[in-house]
């Protein structure tokens, strides 16, 4: 996706010229229609402020993000692609941005997709959506919380965010422990699709830990970030790892 490129670049810049500030989590109830599949104990302030390069990158470059959506399905469909990890080489590649931006796109299609924040020595989706949460991902491996407890709602989309609220001391233990076995299980049996916003591979964490609970990856990178060398380079950790590679997007950072 070399238009994601120029896309996020824009945003970027208007973001900065308007010098908008960070935003602050919403102060409203959480939404009263129940989840049909869950019914989570949302915190208050629950409600999700999207980025607003989220809106800028769907007014722009909707139509790529459509068709990356629709690639994504088709992999459901003809490969039994559920769970789907989104990693990259460094941090500051436009990760979370991209899966945001996807997932409001796919969010419109009728079926359920659920976020799951998994950078777990940086996590940074309930910050992006100006979440507080009570309840993440972390306690619910580490303290045996139900995952319906962690899961927010967005009002009106058929879609669902499970954040984490900090960042975990032993992320290897983490992702072999019964707990997020059990976790990321629920979640392929409850959802449609899991959009799962990974660590990046040059932290010290081998993909190979992950390849029981996903079904492929797609490699994030910023031209600017990242080389081809590095590209290649990540491309033999997952498949080392036995996490099939579905895909680049590349993205400006």
């Amino acid at each position: 996706m070399r238009e994601v490129d120029e896309a996020l670049s824009r945003a970027y810049a208007q973001r900065t010229e308007a010098s908008v500030t960070p935003h602050s989590p919403a102060r409203r109830s959480p939404p009263a229609r129940p989840s049909r599949i869950f019914m989570p104990q949302a915190p208050a302030g629950a409600a999700l402020e999207w980025p607003e390069v989220v809106g800028v990158l769907e007014q722009t470059w909707g139509d790529r993000f459509r068709q990356m959506a629709d690639r994504i399905l088709q992999a459901r469909e003809r490969l039994g692609v559920r769970v789907l990890l989104f990693t990259s080489c460094h941090r500051a590649e436009g990760r979370t941005t991209l899966v945001l931006t996807l997932a409001r796109t796919l969010a419109r299609r009728p079926l359920r997709t659920v976020i799951v924040d998994a950078d777990l020595s940086g996590p940074m989706l309930a910050r992006s959506l100006g979440l507080r949460t009570t309840v993440g991902l972390d306690d619910v491996i580490e303290d045996g919380r139900d995952v319906e407890d962690a899961l927010i709602e967005a009002p009106g989309e058929n879609l669902w965010v499970l954040p984490m609220r900090a960042a975990v001391s032993h992320p290897k233990e983490f992702l072999a422990s019964a707990g997020w076995a059990c976790a990321m299980a629920k979640l392929r049996r409850d959802f449609d699709l899991v959009l799962v916003d990974g660590s990046p591979l040059f932290t010290g964490l081998s993909a190979a830990v992950m390849h029981r609970s996903v079904d492929a990856a797609v490699l994030v990178h910023s031209r600017d970030a990242t080389g081809q060398r590095s590209i290649l380079r990540a491309r033999e950790v997952l498949e080392a790892g036995g996490v099939p590679l579905l895909g680049l997007a590349e993205t400006f950072a």
